[in-house]
């Protein structure tokens, strides 16, 4: 990952202090695990980032808690280095409802305390998700894509294509980025990984272990805007299109569903109504 990454790489020094820090926190009476996610699991680090570390407490203990935030302290004046440090009681934190960007960092995290394998244990449990989890989100979001980019047919208009006639291309252009973000969440979702947060979410596409071929020369096609003219939507929208091409016949391999299905599950198991296929 951190050789998509370019910049003075500081890692090293965030991983001295990390370790060091870690260390002493696990010392303390009533601590029961440690965590690291971020860059330090990243591997990267530069003047924007900083230190993630997340502690997990035996008992609600505040005198505890001071005194772990107050090590932070010092350590962040001492080496000159952000420290995003949080104390959580391990009990309440396990009735915690976590969201898609606590499941992708939880995912991703590093455990490096651990003695009673409780906070293993934690996260096996939260990161659980409905056995239909990946297919629902495959199917909304492709729905959706072929709705605002990729119609099936020919003869059927799409979302985007709907602007150029109401005479507001930059919307039409906005549908289109839009389309990418769901193509996204498709490819990820193919691959059963949860979705980092935005800020993140191109980069870690790229290591993916399944993705269309010659994913990176489309996705940066379909990302650029030279004019806001039809030529130019229309060269983007080619782009996604050859993507979603090669990922549609990914999920009819991995699922069985054709977009004709596609569409029927999305009706009876989103929408919770009667499917009525259509023969035009």
């Amino acid at each position: 990952m951190a050789a998509r990454l370019k910049g003075k790489n500081r890692i090293k020094k965030f991983e001295q202090v990390a370790d060091e820090f870690a260390a002493n926190i696990a010392s303390l009476k009533g601590v029961s695990g440690i965590v690291f996610i971020g860059g330090l699991v990243r591997g990267f680090a530069d003047r924007f980032s900083d230190l993630d570390i997340i502690v997990f407490l035996k008992r609600r203990d505040e005198a505890l808690t001071r005194r772990i935030r107050k090590m932070g302290s010092d350590r962040e004046k001492r080496f000159g280095i952000d420290i995003d440090l949080e104390a959580h009681f391990l009990q309440d934190f396990s009735r915690w409802k976590w969201d898609e960007t606590d499941k992708w960092d939880f995912s991703k995290a590093k455990i490096v305390f651990d003695p009673e394998g409780k906070i293993k244990r934690v996260f096996k449990e939260k990161l659980k998700v409905p056995k239909d989890f990946w297919v629902r989100r495959l199917v909304i979001c492709a729905e959706y894509l072929k709705w605002y980019c990729c119609s099936p047919r020919a003869d059927v208009g799409t979302i985007a294509e709907s602007w150029i006639e109401r005479g507001d291309p930059v919307s039409a252009h906005y549908c289109v980025t839009y389309s990418t973000d769901l193509l996204l969440k498709i490819i990820f979702a193919l691959n059963k990984e949860f979705l980092p947060v935005q800020k993140w979410r191109m980069l870690y596409s790229y290591r993916l272990k399944w993705l269309p071929e010659n994913y990176e020369t489309l996705i940066k096609e379909a990302m650029t805007v030279r004019n806001f003219s039809v030529k130019d939507l229309s060269r983007r929208m080619k782009a996604i299109q050859k993507m979603w091409h090669e990922t549609m016949t990914k999920i009819e391999e991995e699922t069985g569903l054709t977009t004709n299905l596609i569409s029927k599950y999305y009706v009876e198991k989103a929408l919770h109504q009667t499917w009525m296929p259509t023969n035009r």
